[in-house]
Formats: structure tokens, C-alpha cells, sequence
């Protein structure tokens, strides 16, 4: 996001189209996605706040578990979105997960499901961008956050199996 971000102005333009009957979907998900992206930003700038401040560091870690919480849900719903992304469009990344011709998750799905659950992030990382780079496909941002240290194991495996879900779809 850049520094130009201006959140009233953008409402009063969308504000305005709405009442003169131009609904403009891109101006909305543009505006929804900037909202997403903006809580990952308050959610760093309450980690410099907690890191930095000699008092209320509580209240300030109540917020940022808060934000942090919000910003994951946003998280696996994006993920979950673009795993159905690459299985509509059969993607290179779908056919390495998925075997089309056995009508199952192909055996190494099972196998990353396992350290998933096992809280193996080196391991999980290393199959998917092994997986990804044989596609010939690139790791979207969204997919290699999953995997920040900052995140507690049980929240790795929420997003991680979001992306999944998305990815095997209704075939799983």
C-alpha cells in the first residue's frame, strides 16, 4: 500500500458513483483489498509500538492479538481463494497436488497434510516451492506469509489448510 492512501476519499468517491448509480465493483474490491492489506500494516505498527513503549504494553498487546487475529482470517480466506484460482484454471501447481487420473489427492499431498499437522514449516515449505518451481508457477506473497514465524503452529495449520481446501476443492 502506498503512503498516498487515503481511505476518505476514496469512500466519498465510491459514496458519490453509488448515488449517481455507477456502481463500480473494481473501486469496491480495490477498497477491500487495500482494508485487508491495511490491517497487516497496523499489525506491524503495533509490533514496533509494543517493542518501543515503556507503559500500557498490555493494552497494546490486546490490540495487537486483536488485529492479528482479523488479519489471519482475512489471510486464509485469500488463500483458500487462491487455491480455487489454480484448480479452475488446471494450473501446473493443481496436477503436482491433485491426481486427476486416480481422482485423489496425489500421495505427497498426504504427506504435507502430516507435517503440517506435525507444525513442520521448513519441511511444508520446502515441498510447496519444490512443487510450485516443477510447475514452473510462483509462490504468491500471500502463501509464503503462512509461513512467518510469528504465527502460532495451530494458525500455520489453519491457513496451510485453507489453501488446500481451495486447491482440492470439492474433489477432496
Amino acid at each position: 500500500m502506498n503512503d498516498n492512501f487515503n481511505f476518505d476519499e476514496i469512500m466519498s468517491n465510491i459514496k458519490e458513483q453509488i448515488k449517481n448509480g455507477e456502481v463500480n465493483c473494481g473501486s469496491l474490491k480495490d477498497l477491500i483489498e487495500k482494508y485487508k492489506e491495511l490491517g497487516f500494516h497496523i499489525q506491524k505498527l503495533l509490533e514496533y509500538a509494543i517493542k518501543n513503549t515503556k507503559e500500557d504494553k498490555d493494552k497494546l498487546n490486546n490490540l495487537y492479538e486483536e488485529i492479528k487475529e482479523e488479519n489471519i482470517a482475512n489471510l486464509c480466506e485469500q488463500l483458500r481463494s487462491y487455491g480455487e484460482r489454480l484448480r479452475f484454471r488446471n494450473s501446473g501447481v493443481y496436477e503436482r497436488f491433485y491426481d486427476k487420473n486416480k481422482n485423489a489427492p496425489a500421495g505427497m499431498t498426504f504427506r504435507l497434510l502430516e507435517l503440517s499437522r506435525l507444525g513442520k514449516r521448513d519441511e511444508v515449505f520446502y515441498i510447496i516451492l519444490r512443487e510450485f518451481a516443477t510447475a514452473q508457477e510462483e509462490v504468491d506473497e500471500k502463501l509464503v506469509m503462512a509461513f512467518n514465524p510469528k504465527y502460532s503452529v495451530e494458525s500455520f495449520r489453519a491457513l496451510l489448510y485453507s489453501f488446500l481446501s481451495g486447491l482440492l476443492g470439492k474433489n477432496y
